[in-house]
């Protein structure tokens, strides 16, 4: 994210963000209506928090809200993998089955997976 102020402003809201995390933001014809913060450590990236617009998660993403979820955790996924990530973890609970329709394995507090089952070689 370019706007140091608006990045430290969302990783505020990000439990846990610790000095390495960075937000990428996802817009649209100049707006963001998306971004997601994450976090390597080690060979692990850690997905802390995500924005879709007004979305709170009160319910299960539809449409565009989980069209812009699904390219931001992707986006996630490719940033990790530039930089030598091999497993994409969340740091909170998979919500509405969300990250388990994408691959990923999930329990009471995070959704796990190797970075394969999103990026992929062919």
């Amino acid at each position: 994210m370019e706007d140091r102020e608006k990045e430290r402003e969302l990783l505020a809201q990000a439990d846990g963000a610790g000095d390495k995390a960075r937000v990428l933001a996802m817009t649209d014809r100049g707006e963001q209506v998306g971004a997601v913060a994450v976090e390597l450590r080690g060979a692990q990236l850690r997905i802390l928090r995500l924005w879709a617009g007004d979305y709170d998660f009160s319910e299960k993403p539809q449409g565009e809200t989980a069209f812009f979820l699904d390219t931001l955790m992707r986006s996630a996924a490719s940033y990790g993998e530039t930089f030598g990530a091999t497993e994409i973890v969340t740091a909170f609970p998979d919500f509405f089955d969300f990250f388990k329709a994408r691959g990923f394995e999930v329990d009471d507090t995070h959704a796990f997976t190797p970075m394969s089952t999103i990026v992929r070689y062919e």
